[in-house]
């Protein structure tokens, strides 16, 4: 029992040291009432550049791609990152996060639920010019694996694909070629999804 007490203590004390605290990631069907209308401006203005320069570079992996379908992926993936870090309660770091799923005091969001539920929801978009991969980095490491979804577009091999990775950052969603990420990506078979 002091074992345990000690633990938690020491947990709760680490959490406050690395500033955890409550993620508000923002997204435009929010309801916010506690921020100014220049702040909810600025918020858009940011959100909706980021779903911009994310459409435009998966436009760039093909000339194959189809544009509004480059769309419905950016605002996708974006809008539904900050959707589920609102799902998932979700205190930053991320790191924090994930130490408060494994003793059970929250329900989801590790590296691997976050890329479980983010590929269903675009998934449900019935792509037809991307395909979505379930990649994977130091595999059975319990302390450095990490999963994300990567989109290529359709026929293009992996490596040429982007990196879609919302826990990275806490539900602001990042995203890099997967050739210039700093984890060593693998494909994960989809039979082992």
């Amino acid at each position: 029992m002091k074992s345990t007490i000690t633990y938690i203590t020491t947990l709760f004390l680490l959490t406050g040291l690395l500033g955890c605290a409550a993620v508000k990631v923002y997204y435009p069907d929010q309801s916010s009432t506690d921020l100014t209308s220049s702040a909810q401006q600025s918020n858009e203005h940011a959100y909706w550049d980021k779903v911009k320069r994310l459409e435009q570079e998966l436009n760039a992996l093909s000339q194959t791609v189809d544009p509004p379908e480059a769309r419905r992926v950016a605002e996708t993936a974006t809008h539904e990152s900050a959707v589920l870090a609102e799902e998932y309660q979700l205190v930053r770091p991320a790191v924090a996060h994930n130490l408060l799923v494994v003793m059970g005091i929250k329900d989801r969001g590790l590296c691997y639920q976050w890329t479980e539920d983010l590929m269903q929801r675009l998934q449900a978009l019935e792509l037809k010019s991307f395909q979505l991969h379930w990649a994977v980095a130091y595999r059975g490491s319990e302390l450095r694996e990490h999963n994300c979804v990567v989109v290529t577009a359709t026929g293009q091999r992996f490596f040429e694909g982007i990196v879609l990775d919302p826990w990275r950052d806490s539900g602001n969603l990042y995203w890099a070629r997967v050739t210039k990420d700093s984890y060593p990506w693998k494909i994960l078979p989809p039979s082992q999804w």
